[in-house]
């Protein structure tokens, strides 16, 4: 693809597989026009590896110190419904849950209850804005500043210089204060810690998600490990909490998502909502910015998530460049929805 740049012909490059393109400044193509994700996915990716975390995984059925196993976050979409039927056949025994950090649409906590209830399983809707940290809430501020400058040349850079920055930020043990253009950069600050507060709250070693992406790339030297678990213990005096990527564990794919949901007799989808979304579908304050962050950065943010989704064959490039062209109309600034929200 070309793109007329004041008088030059600037030439944008996609990924073989995945939607990551050059128009991302993050990402670069090897010879064999391949991003450095999907390179390294296809020359690193050990099966055995998920094989004994599969086995670690089913260690804890029926072996919680407490009523439960696992903590499982819900939202009663597609994924995470699908994965809470399959996880209570396993036999677990599960306390689902949802946290609410004031810009979730709040059908979303009634259809989670109603999907947990119909699974006869215990439901918690747990408020997260507790764990808002002071330079949280001064990113939050300067993100709402962010989004009300006038679309100009000198933003757009601007853009594209923050995106890139907010990528070196997002560890919940960032001190630095920066206005994000990726929403889910700063949220991931706040709802990490919630994770793992809210599990040894109750005394839970797991948390399980629906998210259809592999927990992390960890990097050694020459060694690449891509795993469904993330290991965290932040207190030296406290246990271990583990994140579990169920769909990437489970290698399920979204062909396999839509027969778990006829088996429990839910297949039809809400109004207007596809198989495949971009966060700006479930998030009001992802919606708030989508529009303008395409316009000023030339690419979606939601691209980088679902790309990592086409790499571990959970979707298609076809169904992922779907839902990335779906527009998602907001109905408040990004500043209202955080004033909302309380955070501001």
């Amino acid at each position: 693809m070309k793109k007329k740049i004041k008088g030059k012909k600037q030439a944008f490059r996609e990924c073989r597989i995945c939607v990551n393109s050059t128009r991302n400044p993050a990402v670069s193509l090897n010879k064999s026009g391949l991003c450095k994700t999907c390179a390294q996915y296809r020359k690193y990716f050990n099966s055995k590896h998920l094989a004994r975390e599969f086995s670690f995984f089913k260690s804890f059925i029926g072996k919680g110190k407490g009523a439960y196993d696992i903590m499982v976050g819900i939202s009663g979409g597609k994924d995470s419904s699908a994965m809470l039927r399959m996880l209570k056949k396993r036999g677990f025994r599960i306390l689902a849950f949802s946290f609410d950090t004031g810009y979730y649409p709040k059908h979303i906590f009634q259809r989670a209850a109603s999907v947990a209830n119909r699974l006869s399983v215990d439901y918690k809707r747990i408020d997260i804005r507790k764990y808002i940290r002071p330079i949280d809430r001064k990113s939050f501020a300067m993100m709402a500043d962010l989004y009300e400058e006038k679309p100009s040349e000198v933003l757009k850079e601007k853009f594209r210089t923050l995106y890139a920055e907010g990528r070196k930020h997002y560890s919940v043990k960032c001190q630095h204060a920066l206005p994000f253009v990726r929403t889910c950069q700063l949220c991931r600050r706040v709802v990490i810690r919630a994770y793992v507060a809210e599990a040894l709250k109750r005394n839970i070693s797991m948390v399980v998600l629906g998210i259809n992406e592999w927990a992390h790339l960890s990097q050694s030297g020459s060694k690449h490990i891509f795993s469904a678990i993330r290991k965290l213990k932040p207190y030296t005096d406290k246990q271990v909490v583990y994140i579990v990527h169920s769909p990437f564990l489970f290698q399920r794919k979204a062909a396999d998502t839509r027969k778990i949901l006829k088996k429990m007799g839910w297949w039809k989808l809400p109004k207007g909502e596809g198989l495949i979304e971009s966060n700006a579908n479930s998030c009001l304050l992802a919606r708030a910015t989508e529009k303008k962050a395409i316009e000023m950065l030339g690419f979606h943010p939601d691209s980088t998530r679902l790309s990592r989704e086409i790499t571990a064959g959970f979707i298609t490039k076809e169904q992922a460049k779907l839902a990335l062209s779906k527009a998602h109309h907001s109905r408040y600034s990004v500043r209202r929805v955080l004033r909302r929200a309380g955070i501001l």
